[in-house]
């Protein structure tokens, strides 16, 4: 609508025109609306998935780093006294606080030895026959005598033994023990360049000998000891 005031022209928008402006506004403002919470949407989302991954990641670094095995007390020694030597070892095991199962499946998890200054072994865990869940006695000398080889050939053995409560699987669950224990049968003979040689594996007094149970997943769990000057006693605690 087109009036004159005064001598000069003026133009008002009628009140029509003024609505269509309006409208458009407020389309255009809702729009700016939409995009911003959807851009603050993928934001938040993207900082969501970020603190998540990094929780996983801290998770994981934390699972590697810990060992999913402890201890579970003493390590037992049996004596030899006729020749003054160490010829089994116990070690007992239990999982960590905390930890998710472990699988002690043989080759799924390593037991590596070694006697200072003598010899070492990187795995002597490796056959099915050695992860062993049907003995009933746990006197050492019946534990002992369960790993112990029958042959003169096999010089080292390992076992892990599991102890009542165990659902029958190579498996360490929660509230579940496990015993390691390590046979050694006199002389170990081996080839080399000159021939043929020996070593008498048994442990003798002063040896410092350390084990290392590797499982899949965590730290490896290191157990180190050294028999003592006096071999007199059947059964020794190693601490």
């Amino acid at each position: 609508m087109r009036t004159k005031d005064a001598g000069r022209k003026t133009y008002r928008l009628s009140k029509k025109v003024k609505a269509v402006v309006g409208i458009e506004s407020a389309i255009v403002l809702i729009a700016f609306v939409v995009v911003a919470a959807a851009l603050a949407f993928v934001v938040l989302n993207m900082g969501f998935f970020t603190t998540q991954r990094s929780k996983e990641t801290i998770g994981s670094g934390l699972a590697q780093a810990s060992s999913a095995l402890e201890l579970d007390g003493s390590v037992i020694a049996r004596v030899n006294t006729t020749n003054n030597s160490v010829d089994c070892i116990v070690i007992p095991l239990r999982l960590s606080a905390g930890q998710k199962p472990v699988d002690l499946t043989p080759n799924q998890t390593n037991i590596a030895l070694w006697v200072m200054g003598r010899y070492g072994y990187l795995n002597i865990y490796t056959d099915d026959s050695q992860a062993v869940r049907d003995v009933t006695d746990f006197k050492i000398e019946s534990l002992c005598d369960v790993v112990m080889p029958k042959d003169n050939v096999t010089a080292i053995n390992a076992s892990i033994i599991w102890q009542a409560g165990n659902n029958n699987d190579t498996v360490l669950d929660a509230g579940e023990k496990a015993l390691i224990v390590i046979t050694f049968n006199g002389n170990y003979t081996y080839n080399n360049e000159t021939g043929t040689s020996s070593v008498d594996v048994r442990l003798r007094a002063y040896n410092v000998f350390k084990v290392e149970i590797r499982v899949p997943i965590g730290a490896a769990l290191t157990v180190e000891r050294a028999i003592p000057a006096s071999l007199t006693q059947k059964v020794i605690d190693l601490g």
